[in-house]
């Protein structure tokens, strides 16, 4: 018997544990403070899953991007109320993703690329923040990942039942987030650079791509209101944006760069040029939408860009693994493994919003007489979530006023609770936060007339 054989066949199950293991890193990250509260944005994702199962149907809803996902999360409600089971799709999206990612990479390179992009995805903060969040777009990555997955697969096969397959997913991956329609770019980007695509190929996509666009007309023309609007976006806020997409995390980017510039080395002697137009496209797709957006719009929503973020980490792990030097090569991994370590730390510090506590303090400081009242006017669900149904006011009332404020910033937050109460006809005393975007201030009635308009 050959010697090498049992090296051999423990290697291989090596390999084939490697997914599981990334899924099981991404999903302790992600599980890690997920019974904190929860805040505005999920709140109303929880509110909305609880419509009547006609109003969630895709197209109909007036959020058909969000449909598939908020009855998702209206089937999974009968696993209980609590914080953690509201978030655990998430987590699970997350986690399969980085096995996703792999799989996907040691499609497109090699499985030492395939572990290297796995592992900056599993560590990254965009990746764990994303699964502590009852929002559609953890499972949209898993989709959009999916759908790339399955392109791939089919392409390389020319069977037509995976190209049957790949239309059924991509198409749906736009019903569970918009964003995911900019995924679909990229996959026509690697047919366009690669061999010449076969028919069914071209008809695979361009019925994926019909299928999916209502789901992309609807979210256009439906207006929607931002929590934390910007007034007047610029490449400022569009760098953070990116920088977000990447964990916060620097070298990841420089890694990734280093990749995509290997990718077009490698294009331009021959090789590779499908891979380099997928990544490319899927990279660059969400960031080109979002300054559209951007400039249509006077909103800035990064949730678009959080898509490309298995997009970044491909092209990450190609960089990586090609560093020429293997003290380089752990230099850099260090580096990348010690930043992912400090954004992770960091996003367990941040608490943005403390709706308990605040209807705790709020509740038990209340005087006779007074009101609680919430600004802006959509963030009341969140306080009668945790307070109970018919709590809070949108108007002020008696000798003084707890204002609650849901806002980006302090000035934001001065702002709306003066519009609130009409002020001057109620006086800031004084004002304590509960998170990063929650203040709770006690305003009290001067005599004054309350301000017009």
């Amino acid at each position: 018997m050959d010697a090498t054989a049992p090296v051999a066949s423990s290697r291989a199950r090596l390999w084939l544990a490697a997914p599981f293991a990334l899924s099981l890193l991404t999903a302790d990250l992600a599980a890690i403070h997920i019974r904190r509260p929860l805040v505005l944005a999920e709140v109303e994702s929880v509110l909305e899953s609880r419509r009547r199962w006609s109003e969630l149907v895709p197209v109909w809803h007036p959020q058909a991007s969000d449909g598939v996902y908020l009855g998702l999360l209206k089937a999974w409600a009968h696993a209980g109320s609590s914080e953690w089971v509201a978030r655990t799709p998430s987590v699970v999206a997350v986690a399969c993703t980085a096995g996703l990612v792999y799989a996907l990479g040691a499609q497109l390179f090699d499985r030492l690329t395939a572990l290297a992009a796995g592992t900056l995805f599993a560590t990254s903060s965009t990746t764990a923040g994303i699964g502590r969040e009852v929002q559609p777009i953890a499972l949209a990555m898993l989709a959009a990942t999916l759908a790339t997955w399955l392109f791939v697969v089919a392409r390389r096969s020319r069977r037509p039942g995976h190209w049957v397959v790949y239309a059924i997913v991509a198409a749906s991956s736009v019903y569970v987030h918009a964003s995911c329609a900019l995924v679909l770019v990229a996959h026509a980007a690697m047919l366009a650079f690669g061999s010449p695509p076969a028919r069914r190929a071209v008809a695979a996509t361009a019925i994926t791509a019909a299928l999916a666009a209502p789901a992309v007309v609807v979210v256009l023309a439906v207006h929607r209101h931002l929590i934390d609007p910007l007034r007047q976006p610029g490449l400022g806020d569009v760098a953070r944006a990116v920088h977000d997409a990447s964990g916060r995390n620097s070298v990841i980017l420089a890694v990734a760069a280093i990749g995509l510039a290997l990718l077009v080395y490698d294009a331009a002697t021959g090789h590779g040029a499908d891979a380099l137009a997928l990544l490319g496209a899927w990279t660059a797709a969400p960031l080109a939408a979002v300054l559209v957006l951007s400039i249509a719009r006077p909103s800035l929503d990064a949730r678009y860009l959080a898509v490309s973020t298995p997009a970044v980490s491909l092209p990450g792990g190609f960089g990586f693994g090609r560093l020429a030097r293997r003290e380089v090569a752990a230099a850099v991994g260090i580096a990348i493994l010690a930043l992912s370590g400090v954004r992770l730390s960091q996003l367990e510090r941040r608490t943005a919003e403390n709706w308990p506590a605040v209807v705790s303090y709020t509740v038990r400081s209340q005087q006779r007489g007074a009101r609680i009242v919430i600004a802006p006017a959509r963030a009341i669900s969140a306080f009668a979530y945790y307070a109970g149904p018919g709590r809070g006011s949108l108007e002020p009332g008696g000798p003084a006023a707890f204002v609650v404020v849901r806002a980006g910033s302090e000035g934001a937050a001065l702002d709306a609770a003066r519009t609130s109460v009409r002020a001057p006809a109620y006086a800031l005393r004084n004002e304590l936060r509960f998170g990063r975007h929650l203040w709770v201030q006690e305003w009290d009635r001067t005599g004054l007339p309350p301000a017009s308009g």
